[in-house]
C-alpha cells in the first residue's frame, strides 16, 4: 500500500483496516457492502481496467446514477492513477458525446440503464472502449463477474499533485471546462466535509445529493474516510428520504434547498423523528431566508451551511449556532484555507470592503484541463480568482454579495446562459435572445430566455422550449420565454446591465 499511499484510495484502505467488517455502503432495498469488500471489489476492477489498457494518467468516464457501482468506480480509477470524470445522466447523448470529446476519455464505465446517452452522435469520435454493467436487485455483476489478474498490480505510484479527478463546471463559452482536482485536494477537501461537524465512525450518512456533484462525491468519500456508513439513496422521493432518516437513524444528510423546501411541505412531517441528525448540511445555493429558522425547528438545528465552488471546494462553514445570530454569512474560513477580498485591479481592499473573492490553498483546484485561457484568467499569483463578489465582518465572516461570472445558479446547479443562447439561436426563426436568471421562490433563480424574432417569423413559446428539450438537459431549459422587440447590447455586444436588471424585474 506505500506506494500508493498518497491516493484518494487511501481512506478506504486505512478503513478496511480498522472496520473491515462492518458496513460501508448500503443501497438501500438492494444490497451492502462491508469495507473488506467494497476494497475487494475496487480492487477488482482495477484490475480488470488494467487489463482492457488503462494506466496512471488516463480519463475514464463514469455514467452512472447513485449507486454502489458508481463509488467502486471511482475508487477502481483512483487505484489505478487514472482520472475519473462523472458525467450528469440527466444530459442529452449530445452533451454527454461532447464531454467525453472534450476530456479526451479512453474508456467509459457506464450503467446500462443509460446506455442510449452513450451513443456516439458526433462525427469522427475516436473508438471508446467500453464497461457496461447491469444493476441486478441483489447483487453486483460489475465486481462479482470479474476475477483478479494477479500478474497485473494496479497499485499506482500517485503523488499528492497528480490529478484525481477533473469535475465539469460551466463556462463562459457555454462549453464545460474540465476541473482539475488532484488526490490532495479531494483529501482536503472530503475531510473538511465532515470535520467539525459531529461526524465520526459511527456516523450514519444518506447520500441523497448525486454523486457525480463534487458535493454529493465529497459526502461519500468523506464518511468513508472516517469509516462510518454511507445509505445510498438511488433516486430522490421526499416521503422515503423522512422514512430512511427515521427507521435508519442517520447522522448526516446534504440538502439543497429545493429539496428541504419538499421536505418541509411532506404532509405529516412531524411523525418522523430526526433526533439522530447531528448534521445537516446545506449544498448547493444559500438558504433563503427563513428556511434556516424552519429548518432547525422542524427538522433539526444542526444546519451547517457556507461557500464552496467546484475549483475550491469548501471555502467557509457556518455553524449552527450562528445561523440567526449570523444569518446571511457563509461563515468563517475552513481549515487550511485563505481567502481575501480584492477591488478590480486585483489589489486587496480594506478591512470590511467589498470586492472579488479570491482564494488559495491545498483544498484548490490544479486548474482547467486544456484550457489556457480560463486558467490564466481565474489564477494568478497562487490565488484562485472566484468570479463571486463578498465581504468579510469584524468576526472574519463572509457574505457573498453577488457573481461576477455570467452564470445561472438554478436549484443549486450552475448553468451557463451562452450555452442556452447558443441552442436557440439555431433555429431559423430566432433573430437575438438574451438568457437571464430571474429571481424564483423554489428555485433560486429560474432560467428565462428574451427573444427577438426575425421579420416576417413567428415562433412560440412551445416551438422554443422543444427545441432545447432535444438538445439540453432539463435543468437548463428555460421556465419561461418571452418575446421582445429589442435586447439591449453594448458596444462589445454584450447584453447591458441595465436590460439585465429589467428583465429580474
Amino acid at each position: 500500500m506505500d506506494r500508493g499511499f498518497a491516493s484518494m484510495a487511501r481512506g478506504l484502505y486505512l478503513s478496511a483496516q480498522r472496520f473491515p467488517d462492518k458496513p460501508a455502503l448500503i443501497e438501500i432495498d438492494r444490497i451492502t457492502l462491508t469495507y473488506v469488500q467494497l476494497l475487494d471489489g475496487c480492487e477488482r476492477l482495477a484490475h480488470h481496467l488494467a487489463a482492457r489498457g488503462v494506466q496512471k494518467g488516463d480519463h475514464v468516464a463514469i455514467l452512472s446514477e447513485n449507486s454502489i457501482e458508481h463509488i467502486v468506480a471511482l475508487y477502481a480509477v483512483a487505484i489505478l492513477g487514472a482520472v475519473s470524470i462523472a458525467l450528469d445522466p440527466k444530459w442529452t447523448p449530445y452533451e454527454t458525446q461532447r464531454a467525453i470529446n472534450l476530456f479526451d476519455c479512453r474508456i467509459l464505465i457506464i450503467d446500462k440503464a443509460l446506455e442510449a446517452k452513450g451513443a456516439p452522435l458526433v462525427p469522427g469520435t475516436p473508438p471508446l472502449g467500453v464497461v457496461t454493467y447491469e444493476k441486478h436487485p441483489h447483487s453486483l455483476p460489475l465486481i462479482e463477474d470479474l476475477a483478479r489478474d494477479v500478474r497485473i498490480s494496479p497499485l499506482a505510484d500517485v503523488k499528492d499533485h497528480d490529478i484525481c479527478t477533473i469535475i465539469l463546471t460551466s463556462g463562459t463559452t457555454g462549453v464545460p471546462k474540465g476541473v482539475m482536482r488532484s488526490h490532495r485536494n479531494v483529501e482536503i477537501g472530503c475531510m473538511n466535509g465532515v470535520m467539525g461537524k459531529g461526524q465520526t465512525e459511527t456516523s450514519r450518512e444518506l447520500a441523497v445529493v448525486p454523486i457525480f456533484y463534487g458535493s454529493g462525491r465529497g459526502s461519500v468519500i468523506g464518511q468513508i474516510f472516517l469509516g462510518a456508513t454511507v445509505y445510498i439513496m438511488p433516486s430522490f422521493d421526499v416521503e422515503r428520504c423522512a422514512d430512511i432518516i427515521h427507521r435508519e437513524a442517520i447522522t448526516a444528510i446534504a440538502l439543497a434547498p429545493t429539496i428541504c423546501r419538499r421536505l418541509l411541505q411532506l404532509p405529516g412531517l412531524e411523525r418522523f423523528d430526526f433526533s439522530s441528525i447531528r448534521s445537516l448540511r446545506k449544498a448547493g445555493s444559500p438558504f433563503p431566508a427563513g428556511m434556516a429558522q424552519e429548518v432547525m425547528s422542524r427538522i433539526t438545528p444542526n444546519i451547517y451551511q457556507g461557500y464552496a465552488s467546484t475549483e475550491t471546494g469548501s471555502v467557509t462553514l457556518l455553524r449552527p449556532h450562528e445561523q440567526l445570530t449570523k444569518h446571511g454569512s457563509s461563515g468563517i474560513l475552513e481549515w487550511g484555507v485563505e481567502a481575501e477580498i480584492v477591488d478590480s485591479e486585483g489589489h486587496p481592499v480594506p478591512a470590511g470592503g467589498e470586492g472579488e473573492i479570491c482564494v488559495r490553498g491545498p483544498n484548490v483546484c490544479e486548474g482547467y484541463y486544456r484550457n489556457p485561457d480560463e486558467e490564466a484568467r481565474a489564477f494568478r499569483g497562487g490565488w484562485f480568482r472566484t468570479g463571486d463578489l463578498g465581504r468579510f465582518d469584524g468576526d472574519g465572516h463572509l457574505y457573498i454579495i453577488g457573481r461576477i461570472k455570467d452564470t445561472i445558479k438554478t436549484g443549486s446547479i450552475n448553468v451557463s446562459p451562452r450555452e442556452i443562447e447558443t441552442q436557440i439561436l439555431c433555429m431559423p426563426q430566432i433573430e437575438d435572445v438574451a438568457v437571464v436568471g430571474v429571481p424564483d421562490p423554489e428555485w433560486g433563480e429560474a432560467v428565462k430566455a428574451f427573444i427577438v424574432l426575425r421579420e416576417g417569423q413567428s415562433c412560440g413559446e412551445a416551438d422554443v422550449l422543444a427545441h432545447c428539450r432535444s438538445h439540453l438537459a432539463g435543468y437548463k431549459i428555460p421556465k419561461s420565454v418571452a418575446f421582445v422587440e429589442e435586447i439591449e447590447r453594448n458596444g462589445l455586444g454584450k447584453v447591458t446591465a441595465e436590460f439585465k436588471m429589467r428583465a429580474r424585474g
